[in-house]
Order: C-alpha cells, then sequence, then structure tokens
C-alpha cells in the first residue's frame, strides 16, 4: 500500500542495519519532494520525542523522488513544523531567448533575472535517486566511500 506524507513529516532513513538519520520532507512536489537530511547519527531501534529533536542543521539539502516514502522503506516517524533556518533554494537557469541566467525555485518556477556574476555561485536545479541519498550518508558515517558527487547534496 502506497503511504502518502505531507510538509514537515520526519522521516528515518537507514544508514545500516542498526543505525538511522533523519529527514524531513521540506516541500512536496509531483513525484518528487525537497528533503533535509540531519547528520546525527541514531540507533534504529530507539523511539524519539520528534519535538524535542534538533531540526534545524541540514547535512544535505536535496531533491529526491517520493517512492521510499510512499514504500515504506523511509518510514514516517511524525510531524513537526520546519525551522525557519532552512530555506527553499533558489536555482539558477539559462533562458534562451533573450539569453540571459534567471532564479528557478524549487517547484520550476522561473523568477527574475541575475547577472552572470551571481549565476556563478549558484546550483542548477537537480533531482538525485533515493539510492544516491542513502550511498552519500553511509559515505559521510564512514561505512562506504565519499565520492566527489555527494558533495553536491550539501547544505
Amino acid at each position: 500500500m502506497l503511504r502518502n506524507y505531507r510538509r514537515g513529516d520526519v522521516l528515518s532513513i537507514s544508514v545500516t542495519d542498526e543505525k538511522i538519520v533523519l529527514g524531513q520532507v521540506i516541500e512536496k512536489m509531483r513525484g518528487n519532494f525537497l528533503l533535509a537530511v540531519f547528520p546525527d547519527l541514531l540507533d534504529a531501534n530507539s523511539s524519539f520525542d520528534i519535538e524535542s529533536l534538533e531540526l534545524d542543521e541540514p547535512l544535505f539539502l536535496l531533491e529526491t523522488m517520493d517512492i521510499r516514502i510512499k514504500d515504506g522503506i523511509w518510514p514516517i516517524i511524525g510531524n513537526r513544523e520546519l525551522a525557519n533556518r532552512i530555506p527553499t533554494p533558489e536555482y539558477k537557469v539559462w533562458v534562451e531567448p533573450p539569453g540571459e541566467y534567471r532564479i528557478q525555485y524549487a517547484d520550476g518556477r522561473l523568477g527574475v533575472s541575475i547577472s552572470p556574476e551571481r549565476a556563478s555561485v549558484m546550483k542548477l536545479h537537480k533531482s538525485y535517486s533515493p539510492a544516491v541519498v542513502e550511498a552519500a550518508l553511509r559515505g559521510f558515517h564512514g561505512f562506504g566511500p565519499w565520492r566527489k558527487t555527494f558533495d553536491e547534496l550539501a547544505f
């Protein structure tokens, strides 16, 4: 049975059979969602008071597919308000015509024109598979290799 999810849901993401990290749904999109992943490595069999957890400094902030939530592989363990310190990212996109960089919001909407200088420090809008998220977490916590591409997931 496919599970529904909503903004603010807190997820349990396995790093190993015994260890997890927490993630939170920041924005829900069509088939994808914006995910904040937090660095603390926790025991998989522990129970948590969702409201008392520190969920304001993510390790990763990225767009990924929602299949792990819908299939129950990343179970929802609660819901809480989003931390004010986690912004919805803005990306750069080249628009032709007229041949300029513009802001692109996480939901795909285009914003104002930006200078090439500002664009040079912004990321392109990308989506990552849930498997990449899991591999990056294993690498970060020393349970697998760290690959250069994982740097792109950093908050």
